[in-house]
């Protein structure tokens, strides 16, 4: 608002120098002088002669116009002639005399001659201001977009320098699954001769554990039939840990070869089972269902409740298994809950159509 009115108040100053310039000059070498009201109405015609051209005229021409200087030309050369006739009758009302009455005359053609060219000349100024302003609008576009790029390249740069940081983090925290694999594959050798039980159970745990490593290396897919065997690794991990009194039904249905599917949901999910479901009841056992058919995945978990659990329940892992899938299946999944007094049941349908 202070910019504007800044401007507009430097616009009426050039306009009284210019005003008072020309009076002056008319005054010292002519010594012609007319009533302030001529002035003023003439001058007010000739400024909004300059502004209309150039904030009109020369906009629409250029800004909302494919042929914008055969299309200025035009209105030009149609503004003069609109400008002529209303400074004639101005003229008219001025000094009584009906000038469109001997337009055509040889005098009359020295003062319509005389009013054109005082016509090219303010509209001469109003394309060289239309031009000025015009080159600012570039310049300030032009920074504009340097500011924008330089904008892009400091965030990109600022996510590349994220990036290496968490892949630093990354790789260092490497160090510690690949320190306990090595573990474990020195338990299984000085124990397995002792217990296969307990070299097997050590055996699985190190492949589940790696498959989780490998798979969120991978490119945010793993193949569905291998996310299968690790759910059958963990069930079998499970009965070696329970001693075989752990009841547990898994079903399968459908070709799974070249299916891809988000990493560590499923199998997630049947640790969630195994860890807060009562799965004791061979009557009533954990029940696992797997069925994919036409590009839909249909996976479900249902178990009794314990009474009590030694793991707190925060639900955290479902939650984050929701927000992975939200991510990566936007309106292609569906993922039920059903927590009643007896019975946990969860249901996840995914549309794997890209």
């Amino acid at each position: 608002m202070r910019l504007t009115r800044i401007i507009i108040l430097r616009h009426i100053l050039v306009w009284i120098l210019f005003i008072a310039y020309e009076v002056s000059l008319i005054k010292i070498s002519v010594g012609l002088t007319s009533p302030l009201y001529h002035l003023v109405v003439y001058y007010v015609l000739n400024i909004v002669l300059f502004y209309f051209n150039a904030h009109v005229i020369l906009d629409y021409a250029f800004f909302k116009t494919g042929r914008p200087y055969l299309i200025a030309t035009l209105l030009i050369l149609l503004e003069i002639i609109v400008h002529l006739f209303i400074k004639l009758e101005v003229d008219s009302i001025f000094t009584g005399v009906k000038y469109f009455s001997f337009l055509f005359t040889s005098p009359m053609q020295k003062v319509l001659l005389s009013n054109i060219w005082r016509e090219i000349f303010f509209i001469g100024f109003s394309i060289a201001y239309w031009s000025m302003l015009y080159m600012m609008r570039f310049k300030e576009r032009n920074h504009v977009m340097e500011k924008e790029q330089l904008r892009s390249i400091a965030h990109t740069l600022e996510l590349e320098n994220k990036y290496i940081t968490a892949e630093n983090a990354y790789l260092q925290n490497q160090i510690s699954p690949h320190l306990l694999f090595n573990s474990l594959n020195f338990i299984y050798g000085a124990i397995h001769k002792l217990s296969e039980r307990a070299g097997k159970g050590v055996m699985l745990l190190s492949e589940i554990m790696r498959y989780s490593l490998v798979s969120s290396e991978d490119n945010r897919t793993v193949l569905l039939a291998d996310e299968v065997d690790q759910i059958e690794r963990l069930i079998e991990l499970s009965h070696l840990r329970f001693e075989h009194q752990l009841y547990i039904r898994f079903i399968k249905r459908g070709k799974l070869k070249g299916v891809r599917v988000l990493p560590l949901i499923l199998i997630t999910l049947v640790e969630n089972m195994v860890k807060h479901g009562d799965l004791g009841a061979p009557n009533q056992p954990g029940r696992i269902s797997l069925t994919y058919m036409e590009n839909q995945l249909a996976f479900k978990t249902e178990n009794l409740k314990r009474t009590s659990s030694p793991h707190p329940p925060g639900g955290i892992g479902l939650k984050n298994i929701e927000k992975r899938l939200s991510n990566f299946y936007p309106d292609r999944y569906e993922f039920e809950i059903q927590d009643t007094e007896t019975l946990f049941t969860v249901t996840l349908n995914i549309n794997l159509n890209p």
